[in-house]
């Protein structure tokens, strides 16, 4: 055989082997997809090595991103770089005007979150009032009055009755001194007189009726005067206060009446205290001036507390994220025919210049040896 041919031959042969091997192991990386089974038994090299190792290099490559890619501090430095910033003003700037313009109220942003959660908070709300009332009134109704009432109201009351005696003496006084008094004595006098046998009768012989309510009205205006009739009655009204203070609250209302005093009370406060028109009252009108002092200075605190906020806790809210699993599944989750055209659109070039080089190294290895055997 000709030396040139015999050289060129077994170049040709080396390129060829050299390409060819190349070009199956960049398809061996990936193909076949499935391992491939003869008589039970797996066949080498199935399924590629991109399929095979696929949990293992999505994990690996989960753990490289987060690890050295996007780490906390990468977060941190683009939340407080100017671009960020004028993002996030940009982004207050225009929910602010949005709050403003169409007159936004709680019960929207509560009703974007979950649809129906105004009517969910109203309810519990309501449902709240009626049970905190109802335990504490079910509280109150067995302790005693003197426990109940606040010590400055207790206080007051015990001043009240000290003087109790004195002031009922004094109206009875006004009244017996009255004429609306002396009439009413002079009727009992006359009653008297003619009911009480012939005894009686024979008073308004000896003494007019008039005289006789007159000596009547006199003796009572002295018996009340006395000293000794204030402290009867101060310490019968001490003794009888004594005793209502040590009552249970049970033992003078009822249960209906509790009941139907705390479906007052509950009735009262869901009143004044409507958290559904509260929902639904624009949030500009609770406070106007507080709204535009907001929209001046507070935006700007809002914001930077934001960003030192989520700076200081840029670690924690990634481990909460996991964003290696994330990556993993993301990865996991592609066909691995989708993973093999994304990796070639990527590399293509190279991987043609991978297989051109063992095309290259295949004939000058081909050709080293047709001139050795040449040689030798």
């Amino acid at each position: 055989m000709n030396p040139i041919i015999q050289v060129l031959l077994m170049a040709l042969v080396g390129a060829l082997i050299g390409g060819m091997t190349n070009t199956i192991a960049i398809k061996m990386l990936f193909r076949p997809y499935e391992a491939k089974y003869i008589f039970g038994k797996r066949l080498p090299f199935t399924p590629g090595v991109i399929p095979l190792r696929r949990d293992e290099a999505s994990t690996k490559l989960g753990e490289i991103i987060t690890g050295h890619l996007l780490t906390p501090e990468v977060f941190e430095n683009k939340l407080r770089s100017p671009e960020t910033d004028r993002l996030i003003m940009h982004f207050i700037d225009r929910q602010i005007e949005t709050i403003e313009t169409e007159r936004l109220t709680p019960s929207y942003f509560l009703e974007r979150l979950s649809a129906g959660l105004t009517d969910k908070i109203v309810d519990s709300f309501n449902d709240e009032i009626r049970t905190k009332v109802t335990e504490e009134g079910q509280k109150l109704y067995v302790r005693t009055i003197d426990d109940i009432m606040p010590d400055d109201a207790l206080n007051a009351v015990d001043y009240k009755v000290s003087n109790l005696a004195y002031d009922i003496n004094e109206k009875i006084i006004q009244y017996i001194s009255s004429d609306k008094g002396f009439g009413d004595i002079y009727t009992m006098v006359d009653e008297f007189t003619e009911n009480r046998g012939r005894l009686a009768r024979s008073l308004k012989y000896v003494m007019t009726k008039e005289s006789l309510t007159e000596r009547v009205q006199s003796e009572l205006l002295k018996l009340i005067r006395q000293e000794k009739m204030i402290d009867i009655e101060t310490r019968v009204i001490e003794d009888e206060y004594g005793k209502l203070k040590e009552s249970a609250l049970s033992e003078l209302v009822t249960d209906s009446d509790l009941d139907n005093i705390l479906n007052s009370i509950i009735e009262v406060m869901q009143q004044k205290i409507d958290i559904r028109e509260i929902l639904n009252t624009p949030i500009i009108d609770f406070n106007r001036e507080m709204f535009d002092r907001f929209k001046e200075k507070g935006k700007y605190t809002l914001k930077d507390n934001f960003i030192e906020y989520s700076g200081k806790n840029m670690s924690k809210i990634m481990n909460k994220l996991q964003l290696a699993e994330v990556i993993k599944k993301q990865i996991d989750s592609f066909e691995v025919s989708k993973l093999e055209e994304l990796v070639m659109d990527v590399a293509n070039k190279e991987f043609k210049m991978i297989m051109m080089l063992g095309y290259v190294l295949g004939g000058i290895v081909g050709t080293a040896q047709g001139i050795l055997v040449l040689f030798f």
